[in-house]
């Protein structure tokens, strides 16, 4: 009787699509060196692609070791194809355990997009990196680790695309499930061999319920799935008996089958925490390595109990008879005891002419309900039991032309749910300084005080966390499922596992914010985290959640419904990219209307490539305006677009005070450089609204002189010098018209919280028409040449803070500035200035 198929994945597939540009890499060879490597690049495909647009040595047809998918690759026309790596944030696939084919990147693709996790990444500024291994079952966990540091090697460096800012963005590596364990292990191989002066670093280790110290089936499904597979002679079994026993599965398994005698023909599964075990021996480098930050999240509860269950999983008792007398039978009893003598599995099979064949087993299954995240394991085996029994003995069963009645004589699914990855596991705890899975802890610690931002000697991690009583989940009766969708493929979505995943990233983001931020330059690296974290938060805080994480990852984008470029006439907001030349000097290059008011704390983005250049440098700087002519004009910080012939992504995050952009429809982009050919795309209003604080630093009370700030001209008519007057020197800013201007640039956007006013130190007889603002405040500009003082033989001007500077356009209204403007009222003024001082 051939009546179980076994379908059993822990990563279900899906039929959701997301429409992104991506790149596909496929890797093969051996764990042995790069030499043996191959890639492959393919866009915009929907399936692999190991022909025609293949770069380098190919992979030979189905033998690729690894897959690749870097989606939103950034376009590099300097590489040989045409993408750099910027701030890879690198997903690594859990195991595929089916015995229905393999698993895709498109699959793959289909979930994260449904997890939620690419937009956030995308609006951060991360590059989603997906990995997966063709074989994570039937390859050892050591190997496929081995290769992950591999394919880290080779992103690091090779000759067919870039990563320009290695060594400042680094790698993040998230792995799921089985993802974080062969993640976390090749990470430490290469980080461990590394060059730490040249090579990009790991900047963050990341598990989404990992496990770390084991995973766990029912102790009766192994006697059950055995059974059937060698005495109930089902082929599905068997197959799938293979699959649990192989290097990737069982590796990764708690329990392991032990042998009681020679010819194996009696055994056991017992737990298995021995150092001779990969997982808990040469694993356990990685897990205690202190050479990057790591954190642990586990989809498991942590109540201190164990979650109320029912001691029986199912039973199936199938009959077919003639006259009352058994013809044949099939019986399934799945148990979970903890007394270790009541049986926990008994099964029969009886055919006619062929005897009964039954067994039974008795151990105590102390770790099936384990506090932990939970998988259908018995639902599954009853389904497939259920199923194939039915097709043994049909209904309408014959036998040659003899009729048999057939029926159910017990057919019930009680408890579908047991723990797959414990708790204690996927945190990686530890109990008086050792592995807690075999020790009480794991059963009983609960929440209430444990550490788990800074876990100490409790963890082998940085952070770790569960499903405490802050998370969403937690009133839950019993765990929910490991890495369980949020919504079916018809996309309904299921809001309990959309908030619990929305929090797990939460903490996976807001860890990777701290270890971001450098204390020492006082600023985040990714400078795309200053807009939604602050250093030092706690992450067990959600009101500190920023607004697009809550709308499960969406974030809303608004593209203009009318946009005019000045330098190329027939251009309009109908076109993705517009190529132009601008001129040098400081030019409005680009007009677009949001038809509304601009929404407070928004951002505004572009992509600029400057293809070739007559210089240099470039900057660009952003307006926002009433009216198409520029009425009430406000003026952003400028930002520096390197002139390398690559794509850059340039923002401006727009004032969030209420009611600060009340009428202001228009935006108006401007490029100052020595001119050059330039590509200016995709222009959008992101809808993000946060209300978070950007971190800035404090200005020094010595403006100037200054070595860091410069003066420069504004305008074409004005001219920066440097006057020598013996003992003394300064600025000599010279204007030769009404409204010429300078600009001295802080090279930043500085916090003047601390003081209230600036001193101004001129040379008498200059700076008679001088106006003084900061950024785009000219409604506030003071004269320097009114109610002044002398000291010391030069005039001083003593100006409030509260006069020159727009705290209008600042998060809470602080005193945040970039550039101090100086304006002339007159033809042909000059300024000589010798000081300026904040206090």
């Amino acid at each position: 009787m051939r009546f179980v198929s076994f379908i059993l994945a822990l990563l279900l597939c899906a039929s959701f699509s997301a429409a992104r540009e991506y790149v596909n890499l496929l890797f093969s060879g051996d764990s042995s060196g790069l030499d043996r490597f191959c890639g492959v690049k393919d866009r915009h495909s929907n399936s692999m692609n190991t022909g025609g647009n293949a770069f380098g040595k190919p992979c030979a047809s189905g033998l690729e070791k690894a897959r690749v998918r870097i989606l939103n690759p950034q376009k590099d026309d300097s590489q040989k194809w045409k993408f750099s790596l910027v701030r890879p944030f690198l997903i690594i696939d859990g195991i595929y355990l089916s015995t229905d084919g393999s698993r895709t990147l498109s699959e793959l693709q289909d979930e994260v997009e449904r997890f939620g996790i690419v937009d956030p990444l995308i609006e951060l500024g991360y590059t989603p990196v997906l990995v997966q291994f063709s074989q994570s079952v039937r390859r050892s966990l050591q190997e496929n680790s081995k290769y992950f540091a591999l394919i880290l090697q080779y992103m690091n460096s090779n000759v067919w695309f870039g990563f320009d800012n290695k060594q400042r963005d680094g790698f993040v590596v998230l792995g799921v499930s089985q993802g974080g364990i062969l993640g976390r292990y090749g990470a430490y191989l290469y980080d461990v061999a590394r060059n730490k002066m040249t090579d990009a670093p790991i900047r963050l280790y990341a598990s989404l319920d990992s496990p770390h110290q084991g995973a766990i089936l029912p102790l009766s499904l192994f006697y059950t799935i055995d059974f059937w597979a060698i005495d109930g002679g089902s082929g599905s079994a068997e197959a799938f008996r293979d699959l649990i026993n192989g290097p990737g599965a069982s590796g990764l398994l708690l329990y392991e089958r032990m042998c009681k005698n020679k010819d194996c023909s009696d055994y056991s599964y017992e737990v298995n925490a021995s150092p001779n075990r990969f997982l808990f021996g040469e694993y356990r480098k990685a897990a205690e390595y202190k050479g990057f930050p790591s954190v642990l999240i586990s989809q498991g509860q942590l109540k201190g109990t164990i979650p109320a269950h029912a001691d029986t999983f199912f039973v199936l008792n199938r009959h077919a008879q003639k006259y009352g007398s058994p013809f044949g039978r099939a019986e399934s009893r799945l148990y979970s005891y903890v007394d270790g003598k009541t049986p926990i599995t008994m099964n029969r099979k009886y055919e006619y002419l062929k005897g009964v064949k039954e067994k039974s087993r008795t151990a105590g299954a102390f770790y099936d309900f384990i506090q932990g995240s939970t998988y259908p394991f018995s639902e599954t085996m009853y389904q497939s039991l259920r199923d194939g029994m039915i097709k043994a003995m049909p209904d309408d069963m014959y036998y040659g032309f003899v009729s048999f009645s057939t029926g159910w004589d017990e057919d019930s699914l009680i408890q579908k749910n047991s723990t797959f990855i414990p708790t204690t596991s996927a945190m990686d705890m530890k109990c008086s300084g050792i592995n807690s899975i075999t020790e009480p802890c794991a059963f009983y610690q609960n929440h209430s005080g444990f550490p788990f931002t800074n876990p100490g000697t409790k963890s082998s991690a940085n952070a770790v966390y569960a499903v405490d009583a802050t998370h969403p989940r937690y009133k839950e009766s019993i765990s929910g499922r490991h890495i369980e969708l949020p919504s079916s493929k018809n996309l309904k979505s299921d809001s309990a596992i959309i908030s619990g995943l929305q929090v797990d990233m939460w903490r996976v983001l807001c860890e990777l914010a701290n270890y971001d931020y450098d204390s020492a330059g006082q600023e985040f690296r990714n400078e795309n985290l200053a807009w939604y974290f602050k250093p030092g938060t706690d992450c067990m805080d959600q009101t500190k959640m920023p607004k697009f994480l809550k709308k499960g990852g969406y974030v809303q984008k608004k593209y203009f419904a009318f946009g005019r470029y000045d330098y190329n006439a027939d251009a309009t907001e109908s076109d993705k990219s517009v190529i132009f030349d601008v001129p040098a000097g400081w030019h409005k290059v680009a007009a677009f209307d949001n038809g509304e008011d601009l929404p407070e704390g928004t951002v505004v983005e572009f992509d600029i490539t400057v293809n070739s250049a007559k210089g240099s440098w470039m900057k660009a700087e952003l307006f926002l305006q009433k009216t198409r002519s520029g009425i009430g004009q406000l003026q952003l910080q400028e930002v520096a677009v390197p002139v390398d012939g690559k794509k850059h992504h340039v923002y401006w995050k727009l004032p969030a005070n209420e009611g600060v952009l009340k009428n202001y429809h228009w935006i108006r982009l401007v490029l100052n450089s020595d001119g050059g050919n330039v590509t200016v795309s995709s222009p959008v209003l992101t809808k993000t609204v946060e209300n978070t604080d950007k971190q800035y630093k404090t200005l020094g009370s010595e403006i100037y002189p200054n070595k860091v700030y410069n003066f420069y001209p504004w305008t074409s008519s004005a001219s920066v010098n440097t006057y020598f007057k013996t003992p003394d020197y300064g600025a000599e800013l010279k204007f030769k018209t009404i409204g010429s201007g300078v600009y001295l640039d802080l090279g930043d956007e500085w916090s003047l919280d601390g003081y209230d006013k600036l001193l101004f130190y001129y040379w008498p007889g200059s700076c008679q028409r001088t106006g003084v603002y900061f950024d785009s405040f000219a409604s506030g500009m003071q004269y320097l040449d009114r109610t002044s003082t002398i000291e010391n033989g030069f005039v001083v001007k003593e100006i409030a803070l509260s006069d020159i500077l727009d705290t209008r356009l600042s998060h809470n209204h602080r005193k945040i500035a970039s550039r101090l403007i100086f304006r002339s009222g007159k033809i042909d003024e000059v300024c000589l200035v010798y000081r300026i001082l904040a206090k």
